[in-house]
Formats: C-alpha cells, sequence, structure tokens
C-alpha cells in the first residue's frame, strides 16, 4: 500500500495501471498453474467445478505469450511491478513465517491490526482471533 502511495504520488496513473496489471496477470497465471498441477498430484480431490485440461492449458499459452510480450516491450514496468510483489517478502516473513515472536513484536502486529480494522470498518465474527489460537 505504501509503495502504491509514492508512486500515485509521484508518478502518473497510466504507470501505475501498468504495474497492477502485469502483477495481476503474473497472479491469473500462477493460479492456473496452481489448478493444473493440483489436477495431476491429487486428481481424487472433491472439485464443485471441473472443466477440461484443454481450457486451462490454452488459457496458460495465452497468459505466457502476453506475459512476455509485455516484458519484452516494457522490462522496466514488469521489473517494478516484480519489485512491488517482492516488498511483501518481508511482511511474510515477519508476520507469518517467524514464530516465536518477542511479546512487543506481537502486541505491535496487533494493535496495527486493530488500527487497520477499525480505519476499514473490519471486525471478526464473535471470537475471531482467541478462539482460533
Amino acid at each position: 500500500c505504501l509503495a502504491t502511495l509514492v508512486i500515485m504520488l509521484v508518478g502518473d496513473t497510466y504507470t501505475l495501471i501498468n504495474y497492477v496489471s502485469f502483477i495481476n496477470y503474473l497472479c491469473y497465471g500462477v493460479t492456473i498453474i496452481g489448478l493444473i498441477v493440483l489436477r495431476w498430484r491429487k486428481p481424487k480431490i472433491f472439485r464443485p467445478i471441473k472443466v477440461n485440461l484443454l481450457i486451462p492449458i490454452t488459457y496458460l499459452a495465452f497468459w505466457a505469450f502476453l506475459l512476455i510480450f509485455s516484458l519484452y516491450s516494457e522490462p522496466i514496468v514488469c521489473g517494478v511491478g516484480l519489485i512491488i510483489i517482492l516488498t511483501g517478502v518481508p511482511v511474510f516473513f515477519l508476520g507469518v513465517y517467524w514464530r516465536n515472536k518477542p511479546k512487543c513484536v506481537n502486541r505491535l502486529i496487533e494493535s496495527i491490526t486493530c488500527w487497520g480494522q477499525k480505519l476499514c470498518f473490519v471486525v471478526y465474527p464473535q471470537g475471531g482471533v482467541a478462539e482460533e489460537q
């Protein structure tokens, strides 16, 4: 969010749309790849909707063409988009991967979460986080 705010303040909206569209299509393709991998590795699990594998494979062919064309035609925009995605890696390691955090870090994360929930008018259902732990 902070990177997006800085880009909006410094750059133009067209560039921001290019960054976001590249990131979206990258995520869509990775999702379809995950679908295909699950169909091969776990063919017996329940799926509410099952499509012929020709559809996701065709989509991936067009996806690869668009992604490669984007990387070729605008490598800087795609690079910045990848950097924006990679800014989430430290957040993942600090918030999710690091299990034995000091209490002060946990309190800080909880206060930031509470502030964000109040800002966005989001609340946990009755019992929320305390029940899960």
